[in-house]
């Protein structure tokens, strides 16, 4: 038999520990809510919120998710989920989730494409943005239809990726050379 003190104790305890549970689930998301206003400040989304708004109407297009990109020097791996409508590029970051831009397909200065393989793998397209920073987002290879009704013929480039073993033996052959 349990004491009525002893049932006030493990009462007491019990809400302790149910209020450093409910504390550290806090402060983890907290957490997630810094990074999230960091990255985006850090990025100047806001500014490019400003500059390509994009509409509030959901459209349909191919959606890709985890998609790569270059804001200014800082690189974000796998945060964007891009979707290719009729009027352009609409791309929302998980650091702003609420914030989507829409790139315009007339304002993609260039398109380069690679058809080579590296390590097995196709290579992806990266589209760069006119904007006042540099702005560049990686797409898989399957997009390349849609991007090219989009955006006019010159403004594409194909890029040349010399095989591994190519590469390791021109360092090998400039490394003699010192």
């Amino acid at each position: 038999m349990m004491t009525e003190f002893a049932k006030s104790l493990m009462t007491i305890e019990f809400a302790k520990v149910l209020l450093i549970i409910l504390g550290l689930v806090a402060a983890v998301f907290v957490w997630i809510w810094f990074t999230n206003a960091m990255a985006a400040q850090m990025a100047g989304w806001k500014n490019l919120v400003e500059k390509f708004p994009a509409t509030k109407i959901e459209r349909p297009g191919d959606t890709f998710k985890k998609q790569s990109g270059w804001i200014g020097s800082a690189h974000f791996d796998r945060v964007f989920t891009v979707q290719l409508i009729q009027e352009g590029m609409r791309i929302c970051p998980y650091f702003a989730s609420r914030s989507p831009i829409l790139i315009p397909w007339s304002k993609i200065s260039e398109v380069a494409v690679s058809e080579a393989r590296v390590f097995g793998h196709q290579q992806n397209i990266l589209l760069t943005v006119e904007w006042e920073k540099q702005l560049q987002f990686s797409l898989p290879p399957k997009v390349l239809p849609t991007i090219e009704a989009g955006v006019s013929a010159d403004r594409f480039r194909k890029i040349e990726i010399a095989p591994l073993s190519e590469l390791v033996k021109e360092r090998w052959k400039n490394r003699k050379n010192r």
